[in-house]
């Protein structure tokens, strides 16, 4: 019961903050210009390669930058996002697009098909939101449980920004967290420069299930 409240409460905090960030316009995060998030969506396609991928899940789809690519190289791909601001205009983006299907949804309580697994899960700039002392229990519990989706020889994507050194050693957290599930590290690099205090920089890991 008090895991449930504090679930409720986190994801009704968390939604109202994206909503506010999606309710300012279209493209809040500027992925179709900043140098940053152009970098970033790059990296990610790269180190994921070109495919072909059968079933593709990607959590925090936002407004479908990175779910289109997914598109173009994924059989199926499912994308998760909480704020409806966000998922509206993802709908919108990708409507041509007959094998993208999305879901308002929190992956820490979303139930996934029974059917196979996935052979992608995408995380894009997302973990850190979940990655808090009121809800610590249930993100711990999360790696296991999307380790436990992945198909055998199924890969995991990580691509979080991070400004300094200690957020580097959260960010290789998440990393470390799977490979402690027995997941290995197929590939990762560092994305930007940090030239001055605050420039903030990318981690992209990925990893497969073996």
């Amino acid at each position: 019961m008090l895991e449930a409240l504090r679930l409720f409460w986190h994801r009704r905090q968390t939604r109202r903050k994206m909503n506010r960030v999606f309710g300012r316009g279209k493209d809040p995060y500027a992925y179709a210009k900043s140098p940053y998030e152009l970098d970033r969506l790059n990296g990610m396609a790269r180190a994921l390669g070109p495919g072909p991928f059968k079933h593709a899940l990607e959590i925090g789809s936002a407004e479908g930058a990175f779910t289109l690519r997914l598109a173009a190289v994924s059989e199926r791909v499912t994308g998760l996002e909480l704020s409806e601001i966000a998922l509206r205009r993802s709908r919108e983006a990708l409507s041509a697009a007959e094998n993208v299907d999305f879901f308002e949804a929190d992956v820490r309580t979303w139930a996934p098909p029974e059917e196979g697994g996935f052979d992608v899960i995408v995380l894009g700039d997302v973990l850190y939101y979940m990655d808090k002392p009121l809800v610590r229990d249930e993100f711990e519990k999360l790696f296991p449980r999307l380790a436990g989706w992945l198909s055998n020889g199924g890969r995991i994507l990580l691509a979080h920004g991070f400004a300094g050194d200690a957020e580097r050693i959260l960010r290789r957290g998440y990393r470390e967290r799977f490979e402690a599930l027995g997941l290995g590290l197929l590939s990762e690099s560092v994305l930007g420069k940090a030239e001055k205090e605050g420039d903030v920089c990318c981690l992209v890991s990925l990893l497969e299930k073996r």
